[in-house]
């Protein structure tokens, strides 16, 4: 527990002795199974969660109940997001998918707003992270706006290679239009073009990068 979040949290070394005791033995460990779902809202606000192990998808639904993933977060990253409703005026909505079987340590909120409260490098670690994540979600609201499908599509495939480390990826095309926020039949028909480009090549279930430099130029 201790290595994992003074590793996680760059302000560790900044906390008292009792402040990082108190950490310790308060902060949660939950295992959750692939597939398992947890809603993140101004009344489900569990507190800053680090992932320890595994894969997670946080998105936001539409009312019509399409999808838009907003980010991924892999064995080490910190979700602050997951305890914005501490912070206020902040009010976010979103949902993280457990996309393999993961542990997740959780600072419950009202810990941790004690530490942000009465430790400026909590406070300054905290805006800075949020600061970042919501310019992320903005760069991704601006390519949806403002980058055509075919150029999303491509960009979301890199994305998944290197999550993968491989050029041949396990992915759906239902996963990839969730993540772009589309029909399926716009990711199948866009995936049959950049196979006649010579961009990727596909099978069932899986998607082979041919092309890496062609992708990026899409």
């Amino acid at each position: 527990m201790e290595e994992l979040l003074s590793q996680a949290l760059p302000f560790w070394k900044d906390l008292t002795d009792r402040e990082q005791y108190e950490l310790i033995q308060k902060t949660e460990i939950e295992d959750y199974k692939k597939g398992i779902v947890i809603h993140v809202g101004s009344s489900e606000c569990a507190g800053v969660q680090i992932v320890k192990k595994g894969q997670i998808r946080t998105y936001i639904t539409s009312p019509s109940g399409g999808e838009i993933t907003l980010f991924r977060l892999v064995e080490g990253d910190v979700s602050i997001l997951s305890a914005a409703c501490m912070l206020r005026g902040m009010n976010i909505e979103m949902d993280m998918q457990m996309e393999e079987d993961s542990v997740l340590y959780t600072i419950p909120k009202a810990l941790y707003k004690k530490l942000s409260d009465g430790n400026t490098k909590v406070k300054d670690y905290t805006m800075e992270m949020v600061s970042e994540k919501f310019s992320d979600v903005i760069w991704l609201f601006n390519q949806y706006v403002f980058s055509n499908s075919a150029s999303r599509l491509a960009g979301v495939i890199l994305e998944h290679r290197a999550l993968a480390g491989s050029n041949l990826i396990e992915i759906t095309h239902d996963t990839l239009a969730r993540d772009l926020g589309t029909a399926r039949e716009v990711v199948s028909r866009l995936l049959k073009q950049f196979q006649i480009d010579g961009y990727v090549k596909l099978t069932r279930g899986h998607i082979e990068v041919i092309d890496v430099e062609a992708l990026l130029k899409v």
